[in-house]
């Protein structure tokens, strides 16, 4: 019975050790070092499993309009090359639905509706060129590099299993977003009231890998060039969640796919 005792004694001292050392070690990095950490891992990752939520939703008042949309993504992805597959769900707030298939291969994407059994290649070789820039940086994983620009507005939170790099946006922070997701460097046509603008980007505290990304955004712009009033009201959120960190089988194409992106 007393080594039964011991035994138990020198595990809950072995968690409680683990835990003190776990939180010793947030406590000794900056939200940038994490930032610089969760990079490298990000560029050395082989393969990774993701789900992708994405809502949006605008309306106008002149004229009164309104519309939404929900994408949900599902992929596995190897990265070096980057080659995925994925399943795609569209719904819309006009009763719109559609299912489709997307592949990458050799720099090109094709997609392939349910609807059609037709192979459709973007012309762009982008996924932004149908579901917006944002999507193509979460998607198949978080391009961490594309927030470079708030590196040093990260504020660092500990969480059970790692970090979360959480960025309270600023009208200032707003304004160099959209100008990275837009690629417009002139918005100063419309004066926008943030509700709210948050992102949260998930660290895991052992391998530095990306476990989820969280956008929630709520805003009105107001046009400054137009008088009768009009305004656009546009709300989004966007959730990804990654896992099987270099355990996601080979991703297999189909025939087709493979013989279209060699032409």
């Amino acid at each position: 019975m007393k080594n039964v005792w011991k035994i138990a004694t020198a595990g809950v001292l072995a968690l409680v050790l683990s835990a003190c050392g776990n939180a010793a070690a947030k406590e000794n990095l900056t939200a940038q070092e994490v930032f610089e950490k969760a990079k490298v891992a990000a560029s050395e990752l082989q393969s990774v499993h993701t789900t992708v939520t994405y809502e949006d939703f605008w309306q106008t008042s002149v004229p009164l309009a309104r519309m939404s949309t929900k994408y949900d993504f599902i992929s596995d992805a190897t990265l070096h090359p980057e080659t995925f597959k994925q399943r795609l769900l569209v719904s819309t707030s006009d009763q719109e639905k559609w299912e489709a298939n997307v592949y990458k291969m050799n720099d090109r994407i094709f997609i392939e509706k349910d609807s059609t059994k037709t192979l459709d290649e973007l012309t762009s070789g982008t996924l932004s060129e149908m579901f917006g820039a944002l999507v193509e940086e979460v998607n198949p994983t978080l391009n961490l590099s594309f927030f470079d620009t708030f590196a040093d507005d990260f504020e660092l939170e500990p969480i059970d299993y790692g970090y979360n790099l959480r960025l309270p946006m600023s009208r200032e922070q707003y304004e160099k977003f959209q100008k990275l997701v837009s690629g417009v460097d002139d918005i100063s046509g419309e004066y926008a009231f943030i509700n709210k603008f948050e992102i949260v980007i998930g660290i895991d505290i052992n391998t530095f890998y990306t476990t989820d990304f969280k956008l929630s955004l709520d805003t009105t712009a107001y046009s400054i060039t137009e008088l009768n009033g009009n305004s656009k009201r546009t709300k989004q959120t966007m959730t990804a969640v990654y896992s099987k960190y270099d355990h996601v089988e080979p991703v297999k194409l189909p025939v087709k796919v493979v013989d279209t992106a060699a032409q």
